[in-house]
């Protein structure tokens, strides 16, 4: 009896251990959007680590979660695929990273590389290699870690509309839903204590997920989350919104009757002192790139500038440049480039120096110049698919060479086109023209989904130029750069005549 009795008291007092354990504070810190090491609000890696390791230093029940959103585009990863950002976060030894559709900026194989580079598993739910079915090599569909008495599920979902923006072709997008509700138990079977959900586009069913206890804790990543007119369909006390860059995130969760935040800090990595060792790193990657990239190759003689905005609303003085020099490389009658490419986010100078490193950061992806054979019809049809999302200032924006056009912004997406003339002279639908894009925009990436049936000119070249690296040897060849507003687009809703 005597031995029944101390069994008993030895399960309860491990039971009310457990259970005490079971209720500890956990505190969660998280980061991404972080792809370009030369920019200050993207590249702080050093500060990062310093406030990870201040944490770690404090309590075993930290976990650091990378959302992603940074293996590209920059000017570095243009020629490493972003090995380097897996190279830093390496250092930082996050527990799990998820994916977004940055990751991929260099396509699924690419990725898949760069997962078995690092020394911390990657994560995407919802994306399976169609040539095996399953999850692409080297990722995860789910990640469970264990610290102290506690595990923390992870799991990350994209939107399906990664496969058109990134021209993927390897890879489908499951549903969301689908994919979370899976997962979620999965990793409850395995004995999650807590389920995280890593996404970047604002479902309005993760809320709802939350409520039901499918997942606990829900992070968010988008520097322009603030900017999007549905960020109330995210609102919830579980969902935490990183929405400006150079932040983490720092929460403490607790549990009651459920896991619930109970206190939330936005860090600004600028006031916190860089870790000597990853500044070390950064300095070597930046030591690198200023030798590939910094050598002066003209002057621009203009001040202009490549904000996100401006580039993704209007005409633009540096991409009327950039459709030229391709329009007049291919010998076509249009040029065509959509605003997304254009990913420097800077202001330029009168008499400022024009180096490598400034094209490779405007055009950071590897684009080929594709010559198409066109009706006047077509070309109102990709203006329109260029146009539709504009109110949302996505990415296939169109800015035109050899052509001009008048848009209403306030119609109605596919009815916005109101002129289009080709030379001075009005488009006729019935006329084929040529029109010179990147193989990006021809195969139908950022909506563009018309020209990707279009016919193809025959190239002489077997390999095309890269775009960016036809700009940098107009400038070469200009050195003095004059760029020039034109009245190419004209927005009536702006009170354009």
């Amino acid at each position: 009896m005597g031995n029944k009795l101390l069994f008993v008291l030895v399960m309860l007092i491990s039971w009310a251990c457990n259970a005490s354990d079971e209720h500890s504070p956990v505190t969660l810190i998280f980061a991404a959007d972080m792809p370009n090491i030369s920019d200050e609000r993207t590249g702080r890696y050093a500060e990062l680590k310093t406030l990870v390791d201040e944490y770690r230093n404090t309590s075993d029940s930290v976990f650091f979660v990378f959302g992603g959103g940074s293996i590209g585009p920059s000017a570095l990863s243009s020629f490493d695929r972003g090995s380097h950002i897996i190279d830093l976060l390496n250092s930082l030894e996050p527990d799990v990273m998820g994916v977004t559709k940055r990751e991929f900026s260099f396509y699924e194989d690419e990725l898949s590389l760069r997962s078995y580079e690092a020394a911390f598993p990657i994560v995407t739910s919802n994306v399976k290699d169609n040539r095996v079915g399953q999850t692409p090599e080297g990722l995860l569909s789910s990640a469970l870690i264990r610290k102290e008495n506690v595990s923390l599920g992870v799991i990350s979902i994209l939107h399906e509309r990664v496969i058109s923006e990134y021209q993927l072709f390897d890879v489908v997008v499951e549903p969301p839903q689908k994919a979370v509700l899976e997962a979620s138990q999965v990793l409850k079977e395995r004995g999650a204590d807590i389920v995280l959900l890593n996404y970047s586009y604002p479902f309005p069913f993760v809320s709802n997920f939350l409520e039901k206890g499918i997942v606990d804790i829900a992070f968010i990543s988008d520097s322009r989350l603030n900017d999007r007119p549905y960020d109330d369909s995210i609102d919830h006390p579980n969902i935490l919104k990183l929405a400006t860059p150079a932040t983490a995130i720092v929460a403490t969760i607790n549990k009651k009757s459920q896991w619930a935040v109970s206190n939330v800090d936005y860090t600004a990595l600028a006031d916190i002192q860089p870790h000597p060792m990853v500044k070390k790193q950064l300095l070597g990657y930046e030591s690198r790139l200023k030798r590939l990239l910094n050598i002066q190759i003209g002057e621009w003689q203009t001040a202009f500038s490549t904000e996100r905005k401006l580039v993704r609303g209007g005409e633009n003085a540096f991409v009327n440049f950039v459709a030229d020099t391709i329009r007049e490389h291919a010998g076509a009658d249009i040029g065509l480039v959509n605003g997304g490419s254009i990913r420097g986010n800077v202001s330029y100078g009168v008499s400022e120096p024009i180096t490598r490193q400034d094209i490779v950061s405007e055009l950071p992806f590897r684009a080929h110049v594709v010559t198409l054979i066109l009706t006047g019809e077509q070309i109102v049809q990709a203006l329109e698919e260029g146009l539709s999302q504009y109110e949302n200032s996505r990415g296939g924006f169109p800015h035109v060479s050899g052509m001009a056009y008048t848009f209403d912004s306030n119609a109605k997406p596919f009815g916005r086109i109101q002129q289009v003339t080709v030379n001075g002279k009005p488009l006729v639908n019935e006329k084929y023209y040529t029109l010179a894009t990147s193989d990006f925009i021809a195969n139908g990436g950022d909506g563009y989904e018309s020209l990707s049936s279009a016919r193809r000119k025959d190239n002489a070249s077997a390999r095309p130029p890269q775009i960016s690296d036809l700009v940098v040897q107009a400038i070469v060849d200009k050195f003095e750069v004059k760029l020039t507003l034109e009245e190419r687009i004209r927005n009536l809703a702006e009170g354009d005549d």
